[in-house]
């Protein structure tokens, strides 16, 4: 067992005071007898005392008596006379006769600092304790379990444990600079890193005098994966979709791997369903389009999560630096470009940027930003078109279509503004103002008499996607006092391909409001009308294109009886789309066709029109009736006859 430090030290204090005590007194009582002071001396006869004997007592030179009371010193003797001094006088006037009060002060000198200096080691060593503890603990939060050495002291163990902290700090710090430059799904970097790394080739391109390719990549179809089999499936597809296009890119030498981070640099997932892959060195001008051929051939194979077997496809983009553009930013944008005219001419290919697709672009985001001014000047106004029975003219319902008046174009036709909305998510803000006011306009013309008609409205995919539909529509109606009954939605026949199931729920609660659903543009989009059986709805429109091509193909009419009849078998409203000349509505009413739509009948009109058109008119009848009449214009048809009843 080891002995303290401080406790041999006060030990060796002891003694030596001890011996000094003793030497310092041997001293005093020498001066005294030399000195023959006789201040505190005293005399006594030898047989009036008796000899004590005391341990301490040897060091010294002079002999202890005791009278019985007191104990003395003998400091000499003549015959049986002694010279003494008591004790007590002689310790108490030692210190006036010796260099005791030096080393007192000597004493001092050395045992205070000492002793502060231990009171600073034992707080030291409490904070060290308190450090170990928290360090300890912190070892534990990273499950870190350090070496372990013999004869560890308090200040080898922080040393210990601040080395493995610092290395584990090291590794995480790795981790998170390559977690900053990482897709955290697929583990390709991400668009920022990718944009980083363009800047650099290019730069270094331009210097070279060297031609670069960047491809666009989208997946076809992955948004009905994500429907069909949740994003838990989706997301696996797009880790698989990251392995193909890494081996692309192993296979075609066209890897920038970059040590220090770990990662592909050439390879990237821009986000969602959108990657990218950049050729540093574009040696021949056919390499891009065989990596993007490679690139459809990997993607169309079939990809296997469990037991289902997933087939998508792929659109690709391409532009070329410098020929495209000089900037990373700017070469993405034009293969976006490039890859949305692959879209556009058929999905499952590829396309190289041209300029005439930069002005489509140009003209894109020319119309989106007038769009959004347009929203808050109020420019977009509404259109009712009237759909009416074949039989007597009377008005089934108006169908509501905006139109947009341009303070410096003029009128810019739906067919081009809609789908910009459409993509830039403009159409909720939009679709959300067109049914309130096309309901507005509605429950006035309800509550002047027309309480038999409907306004139509039509529903985008993109509102079916983002908006709780049947929350929305009644919420609607019922702020501008609506009855569900005078409503209904038109749904054009792809939009119920991609409908989820709470939109099909959505639609059918709407039905038992008493809200009708009709699908627009029937015969575009359905591989099999039997799906009609299992689908919310109460009216068909048929496209424009069958009722164009009726009398001049057979083929159309025989598909256009068929439909009417198979309306009849399912207790369904047919509606002949786009009707203009007396032919053929005389085919469509020989087919047995309900309603026709289009210029035939009339052309859209504004809410103006419609009331002093037919409401002012037609009081009397709209009473009688609760609908109006809309016969077809004499100058598109004279031979029609007109019966009102």
């Amino acid at each position: 067992m080891r002995i303290p430090k401080i406790i041999l030290l006060s030990l060796s204090l002891l003694i030596g005071l001890y011996f000094l005590v003793i030497l310092t007194l041997n001293q005093s009582l020498h001066v005294f007898n030399r000195d023959n002071n006789s201040v505190n001396l005293q005399e006594f006869e030898q047989q009036n005392v008796t000899s004590v004997d005391y341990h301490w007592a040897v060091l010294l030179n002079y002999n202890i008596v005791s009278d019985n009371k007191y104990n003395y010193v003998v400091l000499s003797q003549v015959d049986s006379k002694l010279k003494v001094i008591s004790l007590d006088d002689a310790l108490n006037n030692v210190i006036l006769f010796s260099n005791l009060p030096l080393l007192l002060l000597g004493i001092f000198a050395i045992g205070i600092p000492f002793y502060i200096t231990r009171k600073q080691k034992r707080k030291l060593d409490k904070s060290l304790e308190v450090v170990n503890d928290e360090t300890n603990k912190l070892l534990a939060a990273f499950n870190i379990v350090p070496p372990k050495v013999e004869q560890q002291n308090t200040i080898s163990k922080l040393s210990l444990a601040l080395i493995e902290l610092n290395k584990q700090i090291n590794e995480q710090q790795h981790k998170n600079i390559i977690s900053q430059h990482q897709d955290k799904l697929t583990g390709l970097i991400d668009r920022h890193a990718y944009l980083q790394h363009l800047q650099t080739q290019l730069e270094l391109a331009q210097s070279l005098n060297k031609k670069q390719a960047l491809l666009f990549i989208d997946l076809d179809g992955f948004k009905q994966v994500n429907d069909s089999f949740g994003h838990s499936f989706g997301d696996e597809v797009l880790i698989q979709v990251a392995q193909r296009l890494a081996t692309v890119v192993r296979n075609r030498k066209l890897s920038h791997f970059a040590p220090t981070l770990g990662l592909e640099l050439s390879l990237s997932r821009l986000g969602g369903d959108e990657f990218s892959i950049f050729i540093e060195d574009l040696h021949d001008d056919n390499l891009p389009i065989e990596v993007a051929q490679n690139v459809l051939q990997e993607i169309e194979g079939d990809f296997v999560l469990g037991n289902k077997l997933i087939k998508i496809g792929a659109s690709i983009g391409i532009a070329i630096y410098p020929d495209s553009a000089a900037n990373p930013n700017t070469l993405l944008q034009m293969a976006d470009v490039a890859m949305y005219r692959a879209k556009t001419d058929g999905r499952g290919i590829y396309r190289v940027y041209s300029p005439e697709m930069g002005n489509k672009m140009r003209r894109y985001h020319y119309l989106l930003e007038e769009m959004r001014l347009a929203m808050t000047s109020q420019n977009f106004s509404l259109s009712f078109q009237p759909i009416v029975n074949v039989h007597d003219f009377s008005i089934d319902y108006f169908e509501c279509l905006v139109r947009w008046h341009h303070p410096t174009e003029g009128s810019i036709s739906p067919a081009e503004f809609i789908p910009i909305a459409e993509d830039s998510n403009l159409i909720l803000e939009l679709g959300n103002w067109i049914l309130i006011e096309a309901c507005r306009q509605m429950a006035a013309w309800y509550n002047a008499g027309m309480n038999k008609v409907r306004i139509s409205v039509n529903i985008s995919g993109v509102q079916l996607a983002h908006t709780p539909l049947y929350d929305w529509v009644m919420e609607t109606i019922t702020k501008v006092g609506l009855p569900p009954k005078a409503l209904l939605l038109e749904i054009t026949e792809s939009c119920f391909i991609d409908a989820s199931e709470n939109v099909i729920s959505d639609l059918e609660k709407l039905r038992q409001a008493g809200v009708l659903i009709a699908i627009d543009d029937f015969g575009t989009g359905f591989s099999s009308l039997s799906t009609l059986a299992n689908l919310p709805v109460d009216v068909i429109k048929i496209d424009k294109l069958f009722i164009d091509q009726a009398n001049i193909n057979p083929k159309y009419e025989k598909i256009l009886n068929s439909i009417s009849g198979l309306g009849k078998t399912l207790e369904l409203k047919i509606v002949a789309e786009g009707v203009e000349t007396a032919p053929q509505f005389e085919l469509v009413k020989k087919l047995g066709i309900d309603c026709i739509q289009g210029y035939l009948i009339s052309r859209p009109e504004t809410s103006k029109d419609v009331g002093s058109k037919m409401i002012s008119k037609n009081v009397n009848h709209i009473a009688m009736t609760g609908t109006g009449v809309y016969a077809p214009q004499t100058a598109k048809a004279p031979v029609v006859q007109i019966k009102v009843g």
